[in-house]
């Protein structure tokens, strides 16, 4: 026990007097590690945003019809700390005319937000109908970014992240008895620019390998293109008259963002949807007329009102 205890006690006796001796070199540091922050919003509470969203829209081939939407976003905070937004269209124009918003439409109050904790949805659009548009076009815009912040997309070029979704998204409201698309999001982020404080996120949305549930009516199933359909649209003209279509639909969509906080800058969106449609005289879908080729191009942009 001795010899054993005067062994470990020597070792400690000659490092005490090496460290009077000679002077320790240097502790080595660990290399730092750069962390890339993510696509992040930072709210803050009582922040106004104004936005005009304009749309080119043409349909297989037809004059471009135009509208541009006005609308206030107020930033508020939730009790549980999650902040959203709450936004008012105030204004839409339609081929250079003011459109007379009903009181549902003028009182209605869209809630967006890109903080993750916040769910986004598509709200009951029967009777705002009037500002449809606007609605699910801008929530497009957010539900690609909330997208990029959920995945923990990292904010430097070439960052890239495929998300499989399929889960149907639907706009019926007003003469349209069904409307629903599915798709999947392809998010890269092509550019960074810090010396102008904002970076750029690339969002396609492209038809899923499933394509988007049961068909409105047998004949509706058929492939449009060499993807499976991933759009269907049923309205109702008069009485009983039914517009029935199945198309693919993509969209390509580019957001400028704040790296600052995170707000969108701008965006513009090219959605192009092409395929086939019949016109019918009952509900089912089965008294119709042969298939014509149909194909919509919509052009959105975004942009943030200065002032």
């Amino acid at each position: 026990m001795m010899n054993r205890k005067i062994f470990l006690l020597i070792p400690a006796f000659l490092l005490g007097a090496c460290a009077r001796a000679v002077k320790e070199p240097p502790a080595i540091q660990p290399p730092a590690v750069l962390v890339t922050p993510g696509v992040k919003r930072v709210y803050t509470e009582g922040e106004v945003l104004k936005y005009a969203l304009a749309l080119d829209h043409t349909m297989s081939g037809a004059d471009t019809a135009t509208a541009v939407s006005s609308a206030t976003a107020t930033v508020k905070k939730r009790a549980d700390g999650v902040f959203y937004e709450v936004w008012q269209w105030t204004a839409v124009r339609k081929n250079g005319r003011e459109i007379r918003l009903p009181p549902e439409s003028r009182d209605f109050r869209q809630l967006l937000s890109l903080d993750p904790g916040f769910k986004l949805a598509i709200p009951e659009l029967s009777k705002i109908y009037a500002i449809a548009e606007p609605i699910t076009d801008t929530l497009t815009f957010y539900s690609d970014l909330q997208l990029a912040a959920r995945t923990g997309l990292p904010l430097k070029a070439g960052e890239h992240v495929f998300v499989e979704h399929g889960l149907p998204s639907s706009w019926a409201g007003g003469a349209t008895v069904l409307g629903r698309d599915c798709v999947n999001f392809d998010l890269t982020v092509t550019e960074v620019n810090a010396a102008e404080n904002y970076a750029v996120l690339k969002a396609l949305r492209v038809p899923p390998a499933q394509g988007c549930g049961a068909a409105p009516a047998a004949w509706l199933e058929k492939p449009v293109s060499d993807t499976p359909n991933n759009w269907y649209q049923v309205r109702k003209e008069g009485k009983s008259t039914y517009i029935a279509g199945a198309a693919t639909e993509t969209f390509d969509d580019e957001i400028k963002l704040s790296l600052s906080d995170g707000h969108i800058i701008s965006a513009t969106q090219l959605n192009r949807v092409s395929g086939e449609t019949r016109t019918c005289t009952d509900e089912p879908l089965t008294k119709c007329n042969a298939p014509g080729k149909f194909s919509i191009v919509r052009k959105l942009l975004l942009l943030q009102d200065p002032q």
